[in-house]
């Protein structure tokens, strides 16, 4: 067979392309061109994956957030309603403005514990037998196995509670909860009372037609547990209090409202703990002339009277207790040794977890200032005075009173009710009230 020939000068016919130096060249720098473009540009594309993504978690978070909010205003709300609702009931009770700043802290900042289910069964609990002497310092008590987590601090108003708790919580680290009475013109480091225990120690007072001021003698903590058993007193601020002192992760924990030295008892069936006691006192003149400054139409009979019935009640009702004393005076003239003191009586003696912190010095200078003590009598701190009555050590001298001087009869009550006053006083300085046998005036 006779084979073709090509001419000469002439490629071969293909089917494919063929490439030529520049050709290939061409090729190789596009296909360079291509894998930087795709180095750069990859980190790009990523990123915007990575605005997506953020974008939707910001929508869900802003959707979350609403929902959480939502829920804190409905609670805001309901506590605003109950604050009215007191308010309405005790001409006496806890100031408005107080209140309101109480309820804006609720708003702000919600104590995380306050979502977490209470014991609904907390008032069904078996209530254990308490008797009280009503002239000595003797209870009997069924014996039980309570751990202590924390502790109350009882003390008359006006007698430098809010600043011993304000130096525990703020320089040792002591929990209190949320949401706390606001600080107020009388008390401008803050009270450090839980706003939900305020109210429902209202709510056992206003039971027995009682309040922080008027037939606080007449409260009857086994009447207040029955009344609670059967419905006619509302729970609802107890179980938010149980939700706190009775967690486990909040501990150890602080608990101050000088209520509690009235209602002490009624609580203690209800903790899972058995409290210690931090007792404080203050000078019976001081705290009523205190009152008589703060509250309209308060006379120094009526806070002389005041302080002798909350102290016979704090000393009573926590005598089955592990107890720390102190006193204002004591906490004033040395608040770093003083408060080192009273922590170490509470972990070593009555068994209270130890703080997680240690108060220094920069706390107590910002936190302490002698001016606070309002409405002192200095008049009465001076050594000229006449010596009424001597109790040992202590002299009782002599005051000078507000009443008109032609009112003899209620100067003449007062004058009593000083005395008598004065007498506890000196024997709290001793110690000789803290005695199983010490037997306490009854009031007409």
């Amino acid at each position: 067979m006779k084979r073709l020939r090509r001419r000469k000068g002439t490629r071969p016919s293909t089917p494919y392309l063929s490439f030529g130096t520049k050709s290939t060249l061409c090729l190789a720098l596009f296909a360079i061109v291509y894998f930087i473009s795709m180095m750069f540009f990859q980190p790009v594309l990523h990123d915007e994956n990575k605005i997506e993504q953020i974008k939707r978690a910001k929508e869900n978070i802003i959707s979350r957030k609403n929902e959480i909010v939502g829920k804190m205003r409905d609670e805001g709300r309901a506590w605003k309603k109950e604050i009215q609702r007191v308010r309405g009931r005790d001409r006496l009770g806890i100031d408005k403005e107080l209140m309101d700043k109480a309820w804006q802290q609720f708003l702000n900042d919600k104590h995380p514990n306050d979502d977490d289910k209470t014991g609904k069964d907390a008032d069904k609990q078996k209530v254990p037998r308490v008797k009280v002497s009503p002239l000595r310092n003797t209870v009997k008590r069924d014996k039980d196995d309570k751990p202590t987590t924390g502790f109350v601090v009882l003390g008359m108003h006006r007698s430098g509670t809010s600043m011993l708790s304000g130096l525990l919580v703020d320089g040792f680290g002591y929990q209190v909860g949320a949401p706390l009475i606001q600080p107020s013109f009388d008390n401008e480091r803050g009270f450090f009372e839980l706003l939900p225990a305020v109210l429902q120690n209202d709510e056992f007072m206003y039971n027995q037609n009682v309040n922080w001021a008027a037939n606080v003698g007449k409260y009857d903590y086994k009447r207040a547990l029955e009344e609670t058993k059967k419905g006619n007193i509302p729970t609802e601020k107890l179980e938010k209090v149980l939700n706190i002192l009775n967690n486990p992760e909040h501990v150890p924990w602080l608990q101050k409202d000088p209520r509690m030295c009235i209602t002490l008892r009624t609580w203690l069936p209800y903790l899972k703990s058995k409290p210690a006691v931090i007792f404080t006192y203050r000078h019976p003149l001081e705290v009523a002339m205190s009152l008589h400054k703060r509250e309209a139409g308060f006379t120094i009979l009526r806070g002389l009277r005041l302080w002798i019935l909350y102290n016979k009640a704090a000393i009573l009702n926590s005598a089955d207790l592990c107890r720390v004393f102190s006193s204002n005076v004591a906490v004033f003239s040395n608040p770093l040794a003083e408060t080192k003191r009273i922590v170490d009586d509470l972990t070593h003696k009555c068994g209270v977890p130890a703080p997680p912190k240690i108060i220094t010095q920069d706390i107590v200078d910002g936190f302490v200032d002698p001016g606070l003590q309002h409405n002192k009598n200095k008049d009465n701190a001076k050594n000229n005075k006449k010596v009424l009555e001597t109790r040992g050590d202590c002299e009782i001298q002599d005051y000078d009173s507000l009443l008109d001087p032609s009112d003899q009869t209620m100067r003449e009550r007062e004058m009593k009710l000083y005395l008598i006053a004065m007498r506890i006083y000196c024997d709290l300085q001793s110690g000789k009230a803290y005695m199983n046998d010490y037997e306490w005036p009854e009031l007409s």
